[in-house]
């Protein structure tokens, strides 16, 4: 299993559950913001699960040019690298979960709503709904 950490994030290809696991340890500056959505990227040429966790719980509100560089440059990149589910674990600050959702919309929009997300309040939830999902489609 890869792991990149920097201060403000972890992340790491979790073969258990084929998916990335993205944990934001402290809100990021715009700077790290973007270096953390870049080792997304890298993670998903590296795996091809297409499927990422994310946990927002101290990613803190989001610069709304990061906002429009999520879905405008960033999202391009992830899609062309299979990324196709998006499981958050939900950051309970409010600022927080509505610059989420904003991201959120926008890439529905831009992908016609290929992308599927689901929303959780912890890890273990998150990561139970991503085996009942693996499961099913395997059947």
């Amino acid at each position: 299993m890869e792991n990149i950490s920097e201060s403000f994030f972890e992340a790491e290809y979790d073969q258990s559950i084929n998916t990335i696991v993205v944990r934001w340890l402290t809100s990021p500056s715009s700077q790290e913001f973007r270096i953390g959505m870049n080792h997304i990227i890298t993670l998903l040429r590296e795996h091809p699960t297409g499927t990422l966790l994310t946990d927002t719980t101290n990613l803190g509100a989001i610069d709304e040019d990061d906002q429009i560089w999520s879905y405008t440059e960033w999202l391009e990149q992830a899609v062309v690298n299979g990324y196709d589910t998006l499981v958050l674990v939900m950051s309970p600050d409010i600022f927080a979960q509505m610059s989420v959702e904003d991201i959120m919309t926008q890439a529905n929009a831009a992908t016609k709503g290929r992308i599927v997300n689901q929303y959780f309040d912890n890890e273990q939830d998150a990561k139970a709904w991503i085996k009942q999902r693996s499961e099913t489609v395997s059947q």
